[in-house]
């Protein structure tokens, strides 16, 4: 009986081709999709700013309430251009101090900002009562926008409010730029 000898010429691997064409498939996908991911991209930085803010506000309202003391965000725009804010507590004395426990927070210098806030010079304010309330409300003066000129471009929702009631409760909401 004869044995059968099977030779494999062909070392095992890919070829010159394969891999070329494989590479070149990526490729077109990664070109494809590159838009997607930076709408996404600039997406989140919109989303990630404006729920910051807004947290960094409902912990101003909770801390006024637990101490019983007035507190309030105070917005800067440092002169780099972009804004900057902070947590402050009202003093016996009536003035202002930094409360402790609180990092400033900056807004990304890529977002557009309008803040309609009451004005303290050139700075913005949010105060919360004791209460948690909003003490200052108008109703032309209780909101931040930021937008995103990258969506804007896009044609989708380019604009975050948080707009802040006189009861102290915070609404979010997304917007496309008229």
């Amino acid at each position: 009986m004869k044995k059968f000898i099977r030779h494999h010429s062909a070392s095992r691997g890919f070829t010159l081709i394969e891999v070329l064409v494989v590479i070149g498939i990526m490729g077109i996908l990664m070109t494809v999709s590159y838009p997607s991911i930076l709408n996404t991209m600039a997406t989140r930085n919109l989303e990630n700013t404006t729920r910051q803010i807004q947290t960094f506000m409902q912990q101003t309202k909770l801390q006024a309430v637990s101490t019983k003391i007035v507190h309030r965000v105070r917005f800067s725009q440092v002169p780099a251009g972009y804004w900057v804010y902070d947590i402050e507590r009202l003093q016996v004395d009536g003035t202002w101090i930094k409360a402790g426990n609180a990092p400033r927070k900056a807004i990304p210098n890529e977002l557009n900002v309008t803040i309609t806030f009451p004005a303290e010079g050139a700075d913005r304010i949010a105060i919360f009562s004791s209460l948690g309330t909003f003490p200052q409300f108008a109703l032309s003066q209780n909101s931040i926008t930021l937008q995103s000129p990258k969506l804007y471009r896009l044609g989708q929702d380019d604009q975050r409010v948080l707009s802040i009631f006189m009861g102290g409760s915070i609404q979010y909401a997304k917007r496309k730029s008229a």
